[in-house]
């Protein structure tokens, strides 16, 4: 790693910032079309706080390599977030399943959670918030390199 990938730049803060605010209307999005006894208590909050982390670290460190590498950037970016929301929502609707006693053990109880991860993926399988996701995270990644360009 070269130093000056651990350092901010405006390309990370962009990133950031775009994916927090992405993934915020994509959980709005969600809570319009999943059921309505769905509970989501922090479920806007968790989604922004995870793109912030996932755009800083994983977007923010592939930008200023070109304006092809910035729309791979973004989708590599949306794919490393969308893999941890669900892994880590699966984990939490497991755990909370694990605590009324649904599963028998532990085994049973780390299947369940890729078969809540799949569930998940199945009920936002909607072509509006696709294409509201990608399209956003390769804009975002255009915007990153536009102002990383200017910064230099």
């Amino acid at each position: 790693m070269r130093p000056t990938e651990s350092m901010p730049t405006v390309g990370k803060f962009i990133c950031a910032i775009g994916l927090a605010v992405l993934g915020w209307q994509a959980t709005q999005t969600v809570k319009a079309i999943w059921p309505v006894e769905q509970g989501f208590g922090l479920f806007s909050e968790f989604t922004a706080l995870l793109g912030l982390i996932i755009g800083w670290w994983v977007m923010g460190k592939r930008i200023g390599r070109g304006y092809m590498a910035a729309l791979g950037a973004g989708l590599t970016g949306l794919g490393a977030y969308l893999f941890w929301e669900f892994l880590l929502l699966s984990f939490y609707e497991m755990i909370q399943r694990s605590l009324d006693l649904r599963y028998k053990g532990p085994v049973e109880a780390f299947q369940g959670m890729f078969e809540i991860a799949f569930e998940y993926g199945q009920n936002v399988y909607y072509w509006p918030l696709i294409g509201m996701l990608v399209g956003g995270a390769m804009l975002i990644g255009l915007i990153a390199e536009i102002f990383t360009r200017r910064a230099r």
